[in-house]
């Protein structure tokens, strides 16, 4: 029975699990430790200096590094390697947006990513993803499920032409004034969303609807802001100007994507209402390599790709604009627009590596943001997030010290182990022998 459990990947349902000598970074931010984990059932029976109990099963992991399970703060498991912006409506239907988010979950739990917030997905394929994992019919993540986004008529994601007709449902759900988002918000709510995501502004590689364009009022945020809370969701933006952000920090909004080309006044007002911000530095740094690169031929030349999109300036806005949000205490969430095809789903630790070498963060403080932060974030904080005792066993063991090298997060060969809720997601073929058992 005992060798049953582990074979097919958990921790077995009586005897405990001892993982010995390893660096340990718990998530909290304190210095790393040396010592081991003890996990007994679902939970965290023992940290730091252990006492295993004498049948306990012994993984000696010789100095590895052992961490909790990181937390993609945004995440878009439908998106399917789409090659423009509009792709994602006209070129994923929900069977093959079904399918992408499928992958894409245990794809996430092999990075390493042990939860996740979604940003929104093709035909609310998020939703039914999350039922299928806590369900235990799918492997994937602790996921918070958005559903479709809420976007305004001639918003980011109303970008198909009028004179089409198309009459569909795909991304986004179309809305006009407080009432109207209202009526969304509550219906996304009706079909199971954990969290509610309005797109208020646009974005660099849509010429009909630029970056710092503001597409919607503060009244429409407002009432997005108090349904969702109103029945204890979560709700996010997508606002990349200092207007935008502003007005979503103000409206109480919880999680900030981006907030791009802000000012020094709307870093003051999200610190004072204690806005999340998910920065999503990656998307960022793609987009301008895939651009110098001629990825984005109907936009012309490399040039031409530059002075229509602005990306290089953006993104030199952004990691300043970051670095001062780092400086000032904001709490910063790790997470990207990952699911293009020049921001492939499991690149997922690139986002760590940005903060790090272009932002300036101290490796500890981006692990930080990846783990308790992301918790918080999900408001987990209590179960997920840190190596603390009582709390979900949400661990994984890297060969190598992200302090030293936060790199070798990109790269999922160098994470050996996963587990997720005492079970085994991931772990050496070598270990699945009597001898563990």
């Amino acid at each position: 029975m005992a060798h049953a459990a582990l074979a097919n990947g958990t921790n077995g349902s009586h005897r405990s699990l001892c993982f010995n000598n390893a660096l340990i970074i718990d998530g909290t931010g304190r210095p790393a430790t040396n010592g081991g984990l003890v996990v007994k059932g679902e939970r965290i029976a023992q940290v730091g200096a252990i006492n295993p109990e004498p049948d306990a099963t012994v993984i000696d992991l010789a100095g590895k590094t052992l961490m909790p399970g990181m937390i993609l703060s945004h995440v878009h498991l439908s998106y399917n390697h789409v090659n423009d912006l509009p792709d994602l409506d006209l070129k994923q239907p929900a069977e093959v947006a079904t399918i992408a988010a499928v992958c894409n979950a245990k794809l996430m739990l092999e990075c390493g990513f042990t939860s996740g917030l979604s940003a929104g997905a093709l035909h609310m394929v998020d939703i039914h993803i999350r039922n299928a994992i806590n369900a235990g019919q799918i492997p994937g993540p602790r996921l918070l499920a958005a559903g479709r986004d809420i976007c305004q008529t001639g918003g980011m994601l109303d970008w198909n032409k009028s004179w089409l007709k198309l009459g569909m449902d795909g991304l986004g759900v179309f809305v006009d004034d407080p009432w109207a988002v209202r009526k969304a918000v509550r219906g996304m709510i009706k079909d199971g969303a954990d969290m509610i995501k309005m797109y208020i502004t646009g974005e660099g590689l849509l010429m009909e609807c630029q970056q710092t364009e503001l597409t919607c009022t503060y009244d429409e945020i407002e009432a997005m802001v108090e349904e969702a809370h109103r029945r204890n969701r979560l709700c996010s933006v997508h606002a990349r100007s200092s207007e935008s952000c502003q007005m979503a920090a103000k409206a109480g909004v919880d999680i900030i994507d981006h907030a791009t080309f802000i000012d020094d006044e709307t870093l003051d007002v999200i610190a004072e209402h204690g806005s999340f911000v998910a920065p999503g530095l990656d998307y960022l740094v793609s987009v301008l390599e895939h651009g110098k690169r001629g990825g984005f031929p109907w936009l012309g030349t490399p040039q031409d790709f530059l002075d229509k999109t602005s990306s290089d300036k953006e993104l030199e806005a952004s990691i300043g604009n970051i670095r001062k949000a780092y400086q000032r205490g904001i709490k910063i969430l790790v997470g990207s627009d990952f699911g293009f095809s020049w921001t492939p789903h499991g690149t997922y630790g690139r986002e760590l590596t940005h903060l790090v070498k272009l932002v300036g963060y101290k490796p500890m403080d981006a692990l930080v943001a990846a783990t308790r932060l992301g918790a918080e974030a999900m408001r987990m904080q209590d179960r997920i997030g840190t190596l603390e005792v009582g709390k979900y066993a949400d661990v994984l063991v890297v060969d190598g010290n992200p302090l030293e090298d936060i790199s070798i997060l990109e790269d999922r060969r160098t994470i050996t182990h996963v587990m997720k809720g005492g079970e085994f997601v991931r772990r050496p073929a070598a270990e699945l022998t009597p001898a563990y058992v």
